[in-house]
């Protein structure tokens, strides 16, 4: 490891330069900046105000090696082990999704929904990191929230998330293309879902830090059958939805009048393509 000296100032410039290399300019620098806040609480205020403030040797080599793995395509959040989802902070590592902000739009969909409901019951298909459940469960106290996954591993995040924010999640391990009947029991007021819906054929167009490092269980679908999750999911909510219960997708946005149609066959009224922050169609809603 080869670095100009110890100094912070000078560390920033000279990582800045190596990743300016592999990001934009102004991503580069981002980058670098929340390394050293998170690692060692200095911003860039105080960079230009204490220059020369120098960093000890494990410190080195901790933003050192945070530096390879950026330049390794690395997302920053799994170098930090942790992203934040709307105002909370959550754990993530190579076994979930990161969090993306168009997602909690469906938290607050389901939360303009439940608030109204006496004790509602919620399932989250394919938890992942347990954002969507664990976010429900913050904003409606009262809410008993299920949440299933394929995963161990995500599981153990998701329970670790969950712990943390001290809410109560019944977690369940459980693949939902093969759910055998007796797993739940009772109504639900709503079913919420961010499952795969990436096809193979669009693998050329993600970019490398999801490719190479999220999960393709929870990304990726077949071409030749795309809205496989969205229909056993569709199947399961016609029987375990109370009347007028709520089923929410992300989706695809190729995929919105597939999925809306899929809905309406199905005997849901309501149903409607949302869009996202980026005027997309990312959600598809509607009641049972």
């Amino acid at each position: 490891m080869k670095v100009p000296s110890n100094q912070i100032s000078e560390l920033y410039r000279f990582y800045q330069r190596r990743l300016a290399g592999i990001y934009p300019d102004q991503e580069a620098k981002s980058l670098l900046l929340k390394l050293i806040w998170h690692y060692f609480g200095i911003s860039r205020m105080s960079m230009a105000v204490d220059p020369g403030y120098r960093l000890n040797e494990s410190e080195l080599l901790q933003l050192h090696f945070a530096v390879e793995e950026l330049e390794k395509f690395c997302p920053i959040q799994y170098v930090l082990g942790f992203e934040m989802f709307g105002d909370l902070r959550f754990e993530v590592n190579g076994n979930v999704l990161i969090p993306r902000p168009e997602t909690h739009q469906l938290v607050s969909v389901l939360t303009d929904f439940l608030s109204s409901k006496r004790f509602p019951r919620l399932l989250d298909i394919g938890t992942g990191s347990g954002c969507i459940a664990i976010s429900l469960a913050k904003s409606i106290p009262e809410a008993e929230v299920i949440a299933l996954d394929i995963s161990t591993e995500a599981l153990q995040c998701a329970r670790r998330n969950a712990d943390a924010h001290q809410v109560k999640i019944h977690f369940i391990e459980a693949d939902i293309l093969e759910m055998p009947e007796d797993v739940l029991s009772d109504k639900f007021h709503a079913f919420v879902s961010n499952p795969p819906y990436v096809t193979v054929s669009e693998k050329h167009l993600i970019q490398p830090n999801v490719l190479n490092y999220e999960p393709h269980t929870a990304l990726f679908v077949p071409d030749d059958d795309p809205l496989i999750f969205y229909r056993s999911i569709v199947t399961m909510a016609q029987k375990m939805l109370i009347k007028n219960g709520m089923l929410a997708f992300e989706i695809n946005e190729k995929f919105g009048a597939e999925i809306r149609t899929l809905l309406t066959n199905a005997g849901f009224n309501q149903v409607e393509v949302l869009k996202d922050i980026n005027d997309k169609d990312r959600f598809v809603t509607g009641l049972r």
